[in-house]
C-alpha cells in the first residue's frame, strides 16, 4: 500500500511546485527590479550632477579663472579708487572650490568710505561675498580693510 501512495504523493508535489512557480517567478522579477533601482540610486548619490553655483547672470563671464580674477580685480580697484581709497593689495587667491574666483585685498581710507565699499562690493553685480574680512583702526581717522572676496565665474 505504501508503494502505491508514492506516485500519488509525487504527483501532488509536482502539482504544488507547478502552482507555486508563477508567484515565485513574479517575486523574483520584482526582486531584480528593486535591485536595479537600488543600484541606479546608489550611482546617482555617488556622483551628483554638476550644477552651477549661482544663476549664470550673476557670475563673471570669462574664458578661465585667471581672466575672471583679473576682471573682478579691475572692477574692485576702479570702485575703490573712485571712492578715494588706497588699494594696498589686490591679488588672486585659492577659492577652494571649482566655479569660484577669490581675491585677497587690503585697502585703507576713511571709515565711511571703506564700509560703503564693502556694502557696494557685496550688493553690485557680479555677485561677490567676503569669505573673511577684518577692519582695523589706521592712522588718524582712517581704517584698514583686510579680507578675501569670493565670486562665481562662468565660461
Amino acid at each position: 500500500m505504501i508503494a502505491r501512495s508514492w506516485p500519488i504523493a509525487g504527483a501532488a508535489g509536482l502539482a504544488l511546485a507547478a502552482a507555486l512557480c508563477v508567484p515565485m517567478a513574479a517575486a523574483l522579477d520584482r526582486l531584480a527590479d528593486a535591485r536595479a533601482a537600488r543600484s541606479q540610486l546608489a550611482a546617482a548619490l555617488a556622483a551628483p550632477p554638476r550644477t552651477p553655483v549661482v544663476v549664470p547672470a550673476l557670475a563673471i563671464p570669462a574664458a578661465d579663472r585667471a581672466a575672471a580674477a583679473r576682471r573682478l580685480a579691475a572692477q574692485l580697484r576702479a570702485a575703490a579708487t573712485g571712492d578715494g581709497l588706497l588699494v594696498e593689495t589686490l591679488a588672486p587667491a585659492d577659492p577652494g572650490a571649482p566655479g569660484l574666483v577669490a581675491l585677497d585685498l587690503r585697502l585703507s581710507g576713511p571709515e565711511k568710505a571703506v564700509l560703503a565699499f564693502v556694502d557696494r562690493a557685496e550688493r553690485d553685480r557680479p555677485l561677490a561675498r567676503f569669505a573673511r574680512w577684518r577692519v582695523e583702526a589706521g592712522e588718524g581717522d582712517s581704517v584698514r580693510l583686510d579680507g578675501r572676496l569670493v565670486a562665481p565665474w562662468r565660461r
